[in-house]
């Protein structure tokens, strides 16, 4: 019905929600500043497209970058990209590949990804999602089908419809 909230976009199917779609926030470190020692987000491929060895694992890169051994570093049973010891390059990871021990990760920067995570009332958000948290296909704001609606580039000029 129409009085249901809407997902952050308008769907093909009406949703009830009070989530962002599966959109991240801003707060949730998925970027990086500096050397990316606070880099949060769930890259798992080296920026030579390598999969990333779980920082739990010993095999095939032995090391000793664990979480017991550099504390709060965002370190875990994950190959997510993480530079728990400042290396100035950023965020690394180590690799599943036995001929190359590890490699830095392309993290994307803060100033480039505000515009795909949200904050507040989501206003600013410009990602590329399409689909609802439910994985439901989202209505193209320009489209009137299924259904209609005033939510138009017209109506809202500067709302990046």
């Amino acid at each position: 019905t129409p009085d249901q909230r809407w997902d952050y976009s308008l769907t093909l199917d009406w949703e009830t929600t009070t989530t962002a779609g599966g959109v991240p926030k801003c707060t949730e470190k998925l970027c990086w500043k500096g050397l990316q020692k606070n880099y949060r987000g769930p890259l798992q491929t080296t920026a030579s497209g390598r999969k990333c060895q779980k920082w739990t694992v010993q095999a095939p890169q032995k090391h000793s970058r664990t979480e017991a051994n550099y504390p709060n570093s965002g370190l875990g049973d994950h190959n997510y990209c993480r530079n728990p010891d400042n290396e100035e390059g950023g965020a690394w990871c180590y690799t599943t590949n036995p001929y190359q021990r590890w490699d830095y990760c392309s993290a994307p920067r803060c100033t480039d990804s505000d515009k795909y995570c949200w904050d507040g009332l989501q206003k600013s958000y410009r990602g590329p999602k399409q689909t609802t948290r439910k994985g439901k296909q989202c209505q193209k704001w320009t489209a009137q089908s299924p259904h209609k609606h005033s939510r138009t580039e017209t109506n809202y000029p500067d709302e990046g419809l």
